[in-house]
């Protein structure tokens, strides 16, 4: 009910019905008062006075409703499917991308659109309808599109229109609402200008829920068209390509990433969305990927046996990619398993650049991409991949972390913590962004805040295997051992009872001169396909066990032979 309530009032104040409400009441006492004058003079009885404050009350909750429903401005478009430029708007002509303010409009944010409908868990919906208008708009040549998590930032917030466009870079503003009723659809948006708030297109759509593609497509071309932004390939050529012709998936597919979002348990959820989806329709291409996606974050995360979510991500990934050889998506997750499961560099690589080749402005393929490349060693490419993730999606608090994570393994303490203090202040609830700082605090030797800061991160998602081993390498590091030693303790119970990533009990052997059993669970790790093991040549957690002659097979069986671990400074 709160959260409905608050769609309301965002949506009251998006169509500047409190400000048309102000208005009215300020004229309207300047007219009773004004008619009160002019009556006196004319000598008419008093209930002349009364009959124009019964009209002006009777006339509010009008001109509230038609705020509401046109928007009230210069000129409103009369006919649905039909966009039309506003009185005033200051012209738009080609020119240079990305400027807030300039006279090119060639860059856009497309803010979350609104669930205005009745159901509260439509918003999955609006969601995935926003979503898919920022991956059309990606594909428009010349348009400068704000990435998803940076304008997804600002849901739940009525931000001013200026503040959107000095955070993320851009000149003009997307923003709507979506209602659903049963197969129904309802659909509002308006281009809004970032110097003066001038709309420059709105448009309404009711439609069926078979129309869907054919509205984002519209929406798409609208935009390009009102931005001067020319379209690439033949006139017909379709923005939105319909990745299947079941709705019913299609709705289930939104409803997983949707889950993907949330991270966390969000995941499982979102998995269970995605097979569902391929019941339906068994050629969706992205649903494979979504379930590929779904399996190697388990994996990586160590909620699930990497041995065991692994081959099950590269299982999808694989028909994913059969299915879809041109979808960026399907190329990332290629990229993804041949790195941390086949253990192919080259193919790994190749994967990745192909995904960039297909979609330059997948944000998320960047800052992958140039993780991957620190754990060969290629440091300088590494972090020239990485801020560009974070140039085109600025306020993901992903690319932050990651980029801050490198930095930090390659020695570059300060510029780590700062880094990780901004993905801090995107969401301050992050584990992960706690986890991180942790580690880099450690590292810098500021060993009281890194074990705060540790802390915090478990009680916002328990007692993490990768939390626990970094407090326990910090409590080594103060000499108290004790500490260290009832973490070994609890993290070998878990091993007999639930998957603990073996470099965690590996890293903490070394950390209390235990290298032999260090070495035992190396060789666990290796066997059991623990994702930190590809991190082998560089991860300065491995760095009490380099000197062993043991460690260059390890090394070489990863197929990291001649990488240069060394740190940059």
């Amino acid at each position: 009910m709160a959260s409905r309530l608050s769609t309301i009032l965002a949506e009251l104040k998006r169509r500047k019905v409190y400000h048309v409400a102000v208005v009215y009441v300020l004229v309207g006492l300047g007219v009773a008062q004004g008619a009160d004058w002019a009556f006196d003079l004319m000598e008419l009885p008093n209930v002349a006075s009364q009959l124009v404050a019964v009209l002006l009350v009777l006339g509010l909750p009008v001109a509230l409703v038609l705020a509401w429903a046109y928007e009230i401005r210069p000129e409103n478009p009369a006919e649905l499917g039909e966009a039309r430029d506003y009185p005033g708007a200051p012209p738009t002509s080609p020119g240079r991308v990305g400027s807030p303010g300039s006279d090119s409009h060639g860059s856009i944010a497309v803010l979350p659109f609104a669930n205005t409908s009745d159901d509260p868990e439509a918003e999955y919906f609006s969601d995935g309808m926003t979503e898919e208008i920022i991956n059309a708009l990606a594909q428009v040549e010349g348009l400068q599109v704000a990435a998803r998590t940076s304008s997804f930032s600002f849901k739940g917030t009525t931000p001013e229109i200026a503040e959107v466009g000095a955070r993320l870079g851009v000149a003009t503003v997307l923003e709507g609402s979506v209602r659903k009723a049963g197969g129904r659809l309802r659909i509002t948006a308006q281009l809004v200008n970032v110097s003066d708030g001038f709309h420059l297109w709105s448009e309404r759509y009711d439609r069926q829920m078979e129309d869907v593609f054919a509205i984002q497509d519209e929406i798409a071309r609208a935009i390009a068209g009102r931005l001067q932004v020319t379209l690439a390939g033949r006139p017909g050529d379709r923005l939105v390509e319909p990745a299947t012709d079941n709705l019913e998936a299609y709705d289930l597919y939104l409803k997983g990433r949707f889950f993907v979002t949330q991270g966390g348990e969000g995941t499982r959820k979102a998995l269970d969305f995605f097979e569902q989806a391929l019941v339906l329709d068994p050629r969706y291409a992205l649903a494979h990927a979504g379930v590929s996606g779904a399996y190697v974050w388990l994996g990586g995360t160590g909620i699930m046996r990497p041995k065991e979510a692994l081959p099950k991500a590269r299982e999808a990934a694989v028909r994913a990619l059969e299915l879809g050889e041109d979808l960026a998506e399907t190329h990332f997750q290629m990229g993804q398993l041949a790195w941390s499961l086949d253990l192919d560099w080259s193919e790994a690589e190749g994967h990745f650049l192909r995904a960039l080749e297909l979609n330059p402005g997948l944000p998320e393929v960047h800052s992958l991409h140039g993780f991957f490349l620190a754990s060969l060693g290629r440091f300088e490419a590494s972090l020239a991949e990485l801020r560009r993730g974070i140039e085109l999606d600025p306020l993901s608090q992903v690319a932050h972390i990651w980029l801050g994570q490198v930095q930090a393994w390659l020695g570059q303490l300060p510029d780590s913590i700062d880094r990780l203090r901004t993905a801090l202040e995107l969401d301050p609830t992050s584990w992960n962004a706690n986890h991180i700082l942790g580690m880099a605090l450690r590292l810098n030797s500021a060993y009281g805040e890194a074990i705060e800061t540790l802390r915090k991160a478990m009680a916002l998602a328990g007692r993490h295997p990768w939390s626990l081993m970094e407090l326990a390498l910090a409590s080594v590091a103060v000499g108290d051992r004790s500490q260290a030693e009832a973490i070994y303790d609890e993290l070998l119970a878990r091993w007999r009872s639930e998957y603990v990533p073996p470099t965690n009990i590996a890293f903490l052997c070394a950390a209390l001169g235990r290298v032999d059993e260090a070495f035992d669970w190396l060789e666990r790790g290796f066997e059991e396909q623990d994702t930190l093991m590809t991190w082998i040549a560089i991860l300065p957690h491995y760095d009490a066990l380099r000197g062993d002659p043991r460690f260059p097979g390890l090394v070489e069986r990863m197929g990291l032979e001649g990488v240069d671990g060394r740190r940059m400074t």
